[in-house]
């Protein structure tokens, strides 16, 4: 929805990564899975292409860490272990 609202030419959803077919892309890694605690792993695996990995719930309050995350690009946050999940600042 975001990428349709700001019309941008350089991306578009593509939807279901394991449906996915192409080079280029930006997958987004969502691990652990909220609700269910499942660790992810990237699906696609292209020179052309990046995977984000969104580690919110990587604390081991939330899942047992089974092994460390080590990937090109990762995004953390201690918001959601300090009660703050709600709270913006920018």
């Amino acid at each position: 929805a975001v990428t349709d609202f700001l019309r941008s030419g350089l991306f578009r959803w593509a939807g279901d990564a394991n449906s996915f077919v192409g080079d280029s892309y930006i997958e987004l890694v969502c691990s652990p899975n909220n609700p269910d605690g499942a660790i992810r792993d990237a699906v696609l695996s292209s020179g052309a292409g990046k995977a984000v990995h969104d580690l919110a719930y990587y604390w081991p309050q939330y899942t047992p860490i089974t092994r460390r995350a080590d990937h090109d690009i990762m995004l953390f946050t201690v918001s959601k272990s300090t009660g703050h999940a709600g709270t913006r600042i920018g």
